[in-house]
């Protein structure tokens, strides 16, 4: 059970993010650009039969998982949906902390919480769970789209769907720690919002170099959702040690 404090905060974090126009905006169209919009298209034209092999010259040397997607269709786009549910989950919770955290910080709303009697963790467990909440709601939504779509088309089983399943709650906690920290840290919306930059884009290129590197669309899913999980965990634990009211303030 949540303490009573954390409940109270987790009600004034969920309050303010419905309240905020711009977070909302943001939370709902770039995932489903991501999710629904760009993989549908893929499925459909896939069903469709406008998606052929790639002619490879002969003894041309490919790593297996990137062979097998260059020789099937079904295999390419099965591979092509990890990073995208991926990216998915990592854009969201980024730059909806950015927006908030930074918002509150410059209208000093930020300094009323230190006249409680909270901690700063508390603060942060209440901060976490509504952007987890708000991110997990949109994206959990729009993903059932794309389960249908990979049910109903034959492009996946349905361990491939829960595979995806794990992928997405994943990332989405990685993204939300990871923005957490960065925007308690950070002064301003604008640095904030480039560090948050430089640390999506090495994930992205991670995510797709685990997909053409490792065969199997259900092992990369899951590969990269325990690498998520512990960046996750590792973010949390620098957030609980290196956060003071102090540095919330700054």
């Amino acid at each position: 059970m949540l303490e009573r404090e954390v409940r109270i905060l987790f009600g004034k974090e969920w309050r303010q993010l419905l309240r905020s126009r711009g977070a909302m905006v943001t939370a709902l169209l770039l995932p489903l650009l991501l999710l629904v919009v760009v993989p549908g298209l893929q499925m459909l034209g896939m069903k469709a039969g406008l998606t052929r092999p790639v002619n490879l010259p002969p003894g041309l040397m490919l790593p297996r998982g990137l062979r097998e997607m260059a020789e099937d269709p079904v295999a390419m786009m099965r591979a092509m949906l990890v990073p995208f549910i991926a990216l998915g989950g990592l854009i969201v919770p980024s730059v909806t902390a950015s927006y908030i955290l930074i918002t509150e910080r410059e209208s000093r709303t930020l300094e009323l919480l230190v006249a409680l009697p909270v901690r700063v963790g508390q603060i942060l467990l209440a901060k976490l769970l509504a952007l987890l909440a708000l991110a997990s709601l949109v994206t959990l939504a729009l993903f059932t789209i794309d389960a249908g779509l990979i049910l109903f088309l034959r492009v996946g089983s349905s361990g491939f769907v829960l595979a995806l399943l794990a992928l997405l709650l994943a990332s989405l906690t990685f993204s939300t720690t990871t923005a957490l920290l960065v925007s308690l840290l950070a002064r301003d919306f604008r640095t904030a919002n480039n560090v948050n930059g430089l640390l999506i884009g090495p994930t992205i290129l991670v995510c797709f170099t685990v997909t053409l590197a490792i065969p199997g669309p259900i092992v990369t899913a899951l590969l990269l959702a325990a690498l998520f999980s512990l960046g996750s965990i590792v973010a949390t634990f620098v957030a609980l040690k290196v956060i003071t009211f102090e540095r919330l303030l700054r």
